[in-house]
């Protein structure tokens, strides 16, 4: 269940509910864009913003981290504070429960197995699915929050994500702090920084991390899940079309084992265009699990992604207090959040490596093909084709059964 939109790519997901509801608990409507529930999370946040702003929720809270609650008192404001505790409380629940809703809808679009388009041309431009890096997806967003959306073609939510980023860099007078800290000014940073602005940073830069990074992994998915499809509908056509005579019995085979990517495709093509017919081409899925729903999933990042996530959540609420304490302690409100984030996703990263999942799986010291492909050649001029063609595709192996081996009484 996905769509190509020509500034979006949407796509259900399996969420974690408790993930989703975290994450609205951190800045709410967080939860509901991981969903994809883009006029929801985008009007939520705006309320929270709004609403805690003019309630002086994140400057009370730096307060009260930091021990001066008689402060924390003064500076709220009851009038708005009541009606932002309903709105609060309401994101968590929704999200909670529009999750675990999601992820039934999700299942049965997996076993119905329905296509998915993979393309879009329009005036406004090109969209189409690709493999990422999920990584360097979240290294763009922690650069600046946005530029992971952009990277995974969430257009319209990349640049409202680079837009408040910067209404908080301004009114949190951030990048004043940075450069009087950098010039060794520290005793300035905290009169410079407006607390109830910089509070917002830590969940916003790891709620922006996250979304990038879980929806790299995802992408991938699709990927895998899109050529599958495609290698299995396009060759099964040119297999029956053989039977009614363009078929050759010969015994002899290139073999070239692939990760799902782009290569492949361009490798099988290739050898198309050479006169190879695709009646000739056999690709073989592979599972790299006893369980198929495993299968489809990225060998690199499963294993460490649930960390990785935990991770985030884990930095995101380490670092708030960090800040907080930051105000009363002597290196200033940067560095201990700085520390306490870093600190967090540790701690997170631990945690997440202990907790073991039934949908994880085991511990491959080298990626396992994905994809075997089984090419039939009729003499050696062919067969030193395939074998340049594979290897100049990323194959990941290259083998041959040759006439001796096919018939062994020869």
């Amino acid at each position: 269940m996905a769509a190509v939109r020509r500034f979006d790519i949407i796509y259900a997901q399996r969420r974690n509910p408790f993930m989703v509801a975290w994450w609205s608990a951190s800045f709410p409507g967080f939860g509901h864009l991981l969903m994809y529930k883009n006029t929801t999370g985008v009007l939520l946040t705006l309320s929270e913003v709004i609403i805690n702003s003019l309630a002086k929720i994140n400057l009370a809270m730096v307060y009260s981290f930091s021990g001066n609650f008689a402060m924390a008192k003064q500076v709220l404001h009851p009038n708005w504070l009541f009606g932002y505790m309903f709105i609060y409380f309401f994101a968590i629940w929704d999200s909670y429960r529009c999750s675990i809703e999601a992820n039934k809808h999700y299942e049965l679009a997996m076993l119905e197995n329905g296509r998915i388009p993979v393309h879009l041309m329009r005036s406004t431009g090109i969209q189409f699915l690709e493999k990422k890096r999920p990584l360097i997806a979240a290294y763009c967003s922690f650069l600046f929050p946005g530029l992971g959306q952009l990277y995974n073609k969430h257009i319209w939510l990349g640049f409202y994500g680079i837009f408040w980023w910067w209404i908080y860099l301004t009114f949190s007078h951030f990048y004043e702090a940075l450069m009087a800290l950098i010039l060794g000014h520290n005793r300035m940073v905290i009169s410079i920084l407006n607390p109830q602005w910089l509070m917002f940073m830590p969940s916003v830069l790891g709620g922006a991390m996250y979304h990038s990074y879980t929806s790299s992994i995802e992408q991938n998915r699709l990927f895998r899940i899109t050529q599958r499809q495609h290698l299995t509908d396009y060759y099964e056509k040119a297999r029956i079309a053989s039977m009614n005579g363009t078929e050759t019995n010969s015994p002899l085979w290139m073999i070239g084992t692939f990760e799902h990517c782009t290569e492949l495709e361009q490798a099988l093509s290739m050898l198309e265009h050479s006169g190879i017919h695709p009646a000739r081409i056999r690709p073989v899925l592979m599972d790299v699990h006893a369980d198929k729903s495993l299968s489809i999933v990225d060998q690199r990042f499963d294993r460490t992604a649930k960390s990785v996530e935990i991770g985030f959540a884990s930095a995101t609420a380490c670092s708030v207090f960090g800040i907080s304490l930051g105000f009363i302690l002597e290196w200033g409100p940067i560095i201990w959040g700085l520390i306490y984030g870093f600190g967090g996703f540790l701690l997170g990263f631990g945690i997440g490596l202990l907790i073991k999942s039934k949908h994880s799986l085991p511990h491959q010291k080298h990626k396992l093909p994905e994809v075997t492909v089984l090419v039939q050649y009729l003499n050696e001029e062919e067969a030193e084709l395939i074998h340049e063609t594979f290897w100049r595709y990323k194959a990941i192996t290259v083998g041959r059964i040759d006439r001796q081996h096919a018939n062994p009484a020869l």
